[in-house]
């Protein structure tokens, strides 16, 4: 699994809200592409994906969480086959609480 060529370093700034870990498959899509990749955490503000494609810092997906509708989000950082995005719309607390508890 490739998502670039090229490798980012994760920023350091502070979270806008708190991670929480899940490995949930979802598929992403890019323009007419359609990709699965699974979480590896999530937060109100963005999900981090292992990706099986290569991506680039600034481009847009359309990712569908379990249970959800496509949500818009924006490539912040590659690192490898993994991706930071962050979401045009925060998800609510409570949508976010219950695709972690399934």
């Amino acid at each position: 699994m490739i998502a670039t060529e090229q490798s980012s370093t994760r920023p350091l700034v502070p979270r806008r809200s708190e991670r929480r870990g899940i490995s949930a498959k979802v598929q992403y899509r890019r323009s007419t592409v359609r990709m699965a990749g699974v979480t590896l955490d999530l937060s109100c503000h963005g999900v981090r994906l292992a990706a099986m494609e290569r991506l680039r810092i600034g481009e847009t997906l359309w990712i569908t969480l379990p249970g959800l509708p496509p949500r818009r989000a924006t490539v912040k950082w590659v690192d490898r086959f993994e991706i930071g995005c962050e979401f045009d719309e925060a998800l609510h607390p409570a949508v976010l609480d219950r695709i972690i508890t399934g």
